[in-house]
């Protein structure tokens, strides 16, 4: 018998499948396919599969790397390592693919795992189950993070959230002696609106001011519910001509917005920006003291400290 004969019998026994490369993208199976091959990658009425990548995304993720490890002219050998899939291999099965380059050959082997690996399948398959679970178990834990740093009527950040951002800009603008502001704003007549139109109305005019607020800031600035109706805004890098700046172009966001079933309704707010010495609570406290200014002033304004 000839030794290349010789050598597709051993490896239809031991199951192993033979692609060689004839060009880029194009190859051809050696000798008779394995059963599990023919049953796995259905044949052709030219012949066994010769494409099997296109029926499998794994091994087609591995077909991508083996095209560029023969492209480069690289020896050796380059393995898939065991793996499993659902709609192609079978519970208690598991295949591996390898890709040899020797002298002017190139070939991809494609091999089943028998009996003697069902340990090391039953193995992968758990391995593969506890990923899963972590990947689903670190999904659910983001989307509560998510949730915990939000406030659900507003969409902004909630107060906790934002007062720990706050002091970590605080530092910063200390560490760097970069400017820092800080707006405060409230709903004028808020509790008039609760009680002439009723606690639904005034929460739809929150949850709508909180859009206004999101669509109007810069993707650096930071918005929280400090409370009730009161929001706060921290303006990174920014002096106080500038805030204001923004301040008022939120003071006319809110005053052309056509609430749903609620008249026109406008928004006071206080700037500051921060003064080297000072800490958080005098921050805020002149940042509020900024807004009774705006109340005094005849609401509808902004005012800076």
């Amino acid at each position: 018998m000839e030794d290349g004969k010789l050598a597709e019998n051993i490896l239809h026994a031991l199951d192993i499948a033979v692609l060689k490369r004839l060009g880029p993208g194009e190859y051809e199976v050696i000798g008779e396919a394995p059963a599990f091959y023919n049953k796995i990658f259905p044949p052709t009425p030219a012949g066994p599969c010769r494409a099997p990548w296109r029926q499998s995304y794994m091994l087609e993720f591995f077909y991508d790397s083996v095209e560029k490890f023969f492209e480069t002219g690289q020896a050796g050998c380059f393995s898939s390592g065991t793996w499993q899939e659902e709609g192609v291999c079978d519970q208690e099965q598991a295949l591996i693919a390898e890709a040899m380059a020797f002298g002017d050959s190139r070939v991809i082997t494609i091999r089943l795992l028998k009996e003697a690996y069902a340990e090391q399948v039953s193995i992968l398959r758990k391995a593969r189950e506890q990923l899963l679970e972590r990947r689903l178990l670190k999904n659910d834990l983001e989307v509560y993070k998510r949730r915990s740093r939000i406030d659900g009527l507003t969409k902004v950040l909630n107060k906790t959230t934002f007062m720990e951002l706050l002091v970590t800009h605080i530092n910063y603008a200390r560490e760097q002696r970069q400017p820092l502001s800080l707006i405060m704003m409230d709903i004028d007549g808020f509790k008039d609106i609760n009680d002439i139109y009723g606690h639904q109305a005034g929460d739809e005019a929150l949850s709508a001011l909180g859009q206004i607020l999101l669509g109007n800031l810069r993707h650096n600035d930071l918005v929280g519910r400090y409370g009730g109706d009161e929001f706060m805004v921290i303006i990174p890098g920014t002096g106080l001509d500038q805030a204001r700046r923004i301040a008022e172009k939120l003071r006319r966001s809110v005053e052309n917005h056509k609430f749903a079933n609620l008249p026109l309704i406008s928004i006071s707010l206080g700037c500051c920006v921060y003064q080297t010495g000072e800490d958080l609570s005098e921050f805020i406290q002149r940042a509020d003291f900024a807004l009774y200014d705006a109340k005094r002033a005849g609401k509808n304004t902004v005012c800076t400290r």
